[in-house]
């Protein structure tokens, strides 16, 4: 049986996902985090108000976002109950990757001939776009996190890396020498 995906537990759609993360940093008007996230997916997605606001108010209804009114304005942060909904989420983001992973893995596996070209089309696309986990490892380093957890982390991705490197290296000189991968 295919479980449900991440958001779908606690009902909480990407937008409201963004929201969460973004009132995590601290309490932000409105306007303020539907800018941040259109900046964060400019050229792939245009985030109307009319989809922002009735996401945010859902998330308000349901206890996981407060307002709060100063100088006319409403500023929104998390309640204990949106607190805890980050928390929970966190805890379950491995085994999501882990699913998410196998699921893209199991398609590849299974794809039809027919479409080979053009998936390796697209992945040539995200790579060249820089769309992959380890290029973001930068975003969850900060000055809270010791040297050496750091220096594991990094040194743990570079085995990865080389680990993978090797593979495509492997059947970059099989095709080379004319053989086949």
């Amino acid at each position: 049986m295919m479980r449900a995906g991440l958001l779908a537990r606690w009902k909480v759609s990407p937008l409201q996902f963004l929201i969460l993360l973004q009132l995590s940093e601290g309490q932000k008007y409105g306007y303020e985090m539907m800018k941040i996230i259109r900046d964060e997916f400019e050229g792939v997605w245009e985030l109307k108000t009319g989809t922002f606001y009735p996401a945010l108010r859902r998330m308000e209804a349901r206890g996981f976002v407060e307002t709060n009114l100063r100088d006319n304005t409403e500023f929104y942060s998390l309640t204990g109950k949106g607190i805890s909904l980050l928390e929970n989420m966190g805890e379950r983001f491995q085994l999501e990757y882990k699913f998410a992973a196998k699921y893209f893995n199991t398609i590849l596996k299974w794809i039809p001939t027919t479409l080979k070209y053009k998936v390796l089309g697209i992945f040539q696309t995200l790579s060249i776009e820089n769309l992959d986990v380890f290029s973001n490892l930068p975003l969850f380093f900060d000055d809270t996190m010791e040297k050496e957890h750091k220096l594991e982390i990094v040194r743990d991705v570079r085995n990865i890396l080389n680990k993978h490197l090797n593979v495509v290296e492997k059947l970059y000189q099989e095709i080379s020498d004319g053989g086949e991968p």
